[in-house]
């Protein structure tokens, strides 16, 4: 069993490449050999799915359902054709296995890594429809220096502060968004209005407790991001607390619950006609644990210089034609 994101693999490192045919590194071209004889074909556009080949990279089925017994019928499907004809292939060796951008290389080690977890929440006493019950994961991550920016100075016992603009931008924007069904796209920084307020509320040494509320209002009339559409409208409430171990400068615990209403219209809204709630729940994410060590789904638009980000051949040399006499 593998798993991968699969923009990365359908594209590679050049999202323009991606566009036309696919991506150009090592793995990403062995996924789109295999994935073009799957069932959204060959070319540009989504392969997303599920996919059961040999380990050479010989196609033997593919499904994109989220139904579990479509899903076991499509590896059943596939094993079949394994047992009819057991080959043990090695797989092909490539020139240059190495990768030329990986999202996990700007893992920030020493930092803080939060496990988001998003889901709808019932309106009324009776349990949500099934179709509703639907959930989703993302990670949050900040750098060291980023980590310092979460606690005053010099904390003194009831001190009431506001967190920096770029810690609540970093939440409102890429994860106080509606992916409880799958994806979403961003909200841009004018989008979002609202705060972070901390309070010191014990003070040891060595050691820090803080409480912390909010709120977040995201408006946003634009149509889609990378073909992906933001909610029109989130009003968010949001609470927490944070024990911080001053003298390691990290986090023993840290806990962010954040209930939302989503609102189908930009317009200003007087009811609660039309809507529904949402909610997201952050914790600390275990760095032992490989898979709580994947890149948050937006870390391309955080827009800061410790994230490492692909090269763009086609860009680059559009850059030099543009400089030349």
């Amino acid at each position: 069993m593998a798993t991968d994101e699969v923009w990365r693999l359908q594209g590679g490192s050049d999202f323009n490449e991606y566009q036309k045919s696919g991506g150009s590194d090592p793995e990403c071209l062995c996924f789109q050999k295999m994935a073009s004889q799957g069932h959204y074909g060959a070319g540009g556009g989504t392969k997303q799915g599920i996919y059961v080949c040999t380990p050479d990279g010989e196609f033997l089925a593919s499904i994109n359902s989220l139904s579990g017994n479509a899903v076991a019928n499509t590896l059943k499907s596939g094993f079949s054709k394994w047992k009819k004809d057991p080959r043990k292939p090695v797989a092909s060796l490539v020139a240059e296995s190495t990768p030329s951008h990986r999202w996990e290389w700007s893992y920030p080690e020493h930092g803080l890594v939060l496990k988001q977890t998003t889901r709808y929440l019932s309106d009324s006493p009776q349990p949500l429809l099934e179709r509703d019950k639907r959930f989703n994961f993302d990670f949050v991550w900040f750098n060291p220096s980023e980590v310092m920016m979460f606690v005053p100075k010099q904390p003194e016992m009831g001190m009431k502060f506001d967190l920096p603009q770029t810690l609540f931008d970093r939440f409102a924007r890429f994860h106080l968004i509606e992916t409880a069904h799958g994806e979403s796209g961003i909200f841009h920084q004018h989008e979002v209005s609202g705060k972070l307020q901390g309070e010191v509320i014990d003070v040891q040494p060595g050691s820090l407790k803080i409480k912390f509320n909010g709120d977040c209002h995201s408006l946003s009339q634009r149509k889609e991001y990378r073909g992906l559409s933001p909610a029109k409208q989130i009003k968010i409430k949001l609470i927490g607390s944070l024990s911080f171990n001053s003298s390691q400068k990290r986090f023993d615990k840290f806990e962010l619950v954040a209930k939302g209403r989503i609102f189908n219209s930009s317009d200003k809204v007087d009811s609660n006609a039309d809507s529904r709630s949402i909610g997201w729940y952050f914790t600390l994410a275990d760095p032992n644990t490989p898979s709580e060590r994947l890149f948050p789904t937006h870390l391309h638009a955080y827009g800061v210089n410790w994230v490492k980000q692909p090269s763009l051949p086609l860009y680059d040399l559009k850059a030099k034609k543009s400089n030349e006499p």
